[in-house]
């Protein structure tokens, strides 16, 4: 007889899952589940200039755009050089609000790196570090960069 109850709680527990709510959408990633916060709007008598928000300036990068900009800006210390742009790397600064730009390359077999800081924006890009160096030299530049002395040529 232990059978018939579960033949009466099978259908019970079948309509009890057809009730069960749906789970909410989970966000996408262009998407926030955060409001901004508003800002006061301004009165007529008041002068405000937007500030760029430099992470907003930051994703208006791509990769590709910084590795083209990199090898243009060094292309002048060794115009025969190879550039690897697929190998290229690139990394958001955020304390100094630079992309940090390192494309290997190689001259005559002798392989460096070209080295670039850029901050701004894609129309007007700002340079503050161009150079070259050996492979093992990227990570001292990285350190004089985010410490602030380095004096912006390699």
């Amino acid at each position: 007889m232990r059978v018939r109850p579960a033949f009466v709680l099978l259908p019970i527990l079948v309509l009890l899952a057809g009730c069960a709510p749906e789970p909410a959408p989970s966000p996408s990633p262009s998407t926030s589940s955060t409001s901004a916060p508003t800002s006061p709007t301004p009165t007529p008598s008041q002068t405000t200039s937007p500030t760029p928000d430099p992470t907003e300036a930051a994703s208006e990068f791509t990769g590709p755009q910084l590795v083209k900009l990199c090898t243009e800006k060094t292309r002048s210390l060794a115009p025969d050089a190879t550039y690897f742009a697929d190998m290229a790397t690139t990394e958001w600064l955020g304390e100094k609000s630079l992309w940090f730009v390192v494309i290997p390359k190689t001259l005559d077999g002798q392989d460096s790196v070209a080295v670039c800081a850029i901050g701004g924006t894609p129309k007007a890009p700002n340079f503050e570090l161009e150079g070259e160096t050996l492979p093992s030299g990227v990570a001292d530049i990285r350190d004089e960069l985010l410490a602030g002395v380095h004096d912006g040529d390699s």
